[in-house]
């Protein structure tokens, strides 16, 4: 591992301490910095962001999309030479690659973290891409890290974080709709097991399984959606969700093949 490299962790969350005190862990030199007041912080805290970066290696920048492209003006002309800035916020591709721009000449780095940080930050996946990315991987490569080279291009990382927020925000948007529907059936205990009944029994087969049968069974699927929408409206609920399904199997019997649904013959 690098000996004592010189991490500085700009805002300190609930992701940001974790990460911070995950590094510090590991042996890195992590200086941390809030605009908050933090009342018990997990590692060293400099009196200001300027002061936090000035000797860091690595600058780490986990706070918001809104204050990102502030941040990184405020800071830019305090780094050291040879530093790189990353950015962990969830952002769209078009901001990581305007952070680029403000970052000096081949340090910036666009870090998306994959799924919610745990209490063991350091196994997070995180998918790691721009001009900086390929020096942050030897930088880290002597730590214990769940990383993902992904391309030097910026964007690249938050393109497949935003991408995967639709599968996993999706199913949880469905769940919850589903869930508002049974309160409204009078069903909600029956539904909240049915739902974790589901999840217990389901594998990576079971979502190859999914477009398989979705494939093959879309018109008959179409009439089910159709009689769910005539149930609910008998329960006066007005379903968020229950219409997009409709339209995804409805382009389905339409001829619009099911990506991959072959894998699950």
């Amino acid at each position: 591992m690098s000996e004592k490299l010189r991490i500085a962790v700009i805002g300190l969350g609930e992701a940001g301490s974790l990460i911070a005190a995950g590094l510090q862990k590991q042996g890195a030199e992590v200086l941390g910095y809030d605009t908050a007041k933090i009342k018990y912080p997990p590692v060293p805290l400099a009196a200001s962001a300027v002061e936090a970066v000035q000797d860091a290696d690595v600058v780490l920048s986990i706070n918001s999309a809104t204050v990102s492209i502030r941040v990184a003006q405020q800071l830019e002309p305090h780094l050291k030479a040879d530093a790189i800035y990353c950015d962990l916020n969830t952002g769209t591709p078009s901001l990581k690659k305007r952070l680029a721009q403000i970052a000096p000449e081949g340090s910036f780095v666009d870090v998306a973290v994959m799924k919610p940080v745990a209490e063991l930050a350091e196994k997070t996946p995180m998918a790691v891409a721009g001009p900086g990315a390929k020096k942050f991987m030897q930088l880290f490569g002597g730590f214990d890290l769940n990383l993902n080279y992904v391309s030097d291009v910026a964007g690249d990382a938050a393109n497949r974080e935003l991408l995967l927020s639709m599968l996993t925000k999706g199913m949880a948007a469905v769940a919850t709709d589903y869930l508002w529907a049974a309160k409204a059936m009078g069903l909600e205990d029956w539904a909240i097991e049915e739902l974790k009944n589901e999840f217990d029994a389901s594998t990576a087969t079971t979502a190859l399984r999914y477009l398989s049968d979705t494939q093959q069974n879309a018109k008959r699927r179409q009439v089910e959606i159709a009689n769910l929408n005539e149930v609910l409206g008998d329960a006066n609920y007005q379903s968020t969700m229950v219409h997009g399904i409709e339209a995804t199997l409805t382009l389905v019997v339409h001829s619009k093949k099911v990506p991959f649904a072959h894998l699950g013959e």
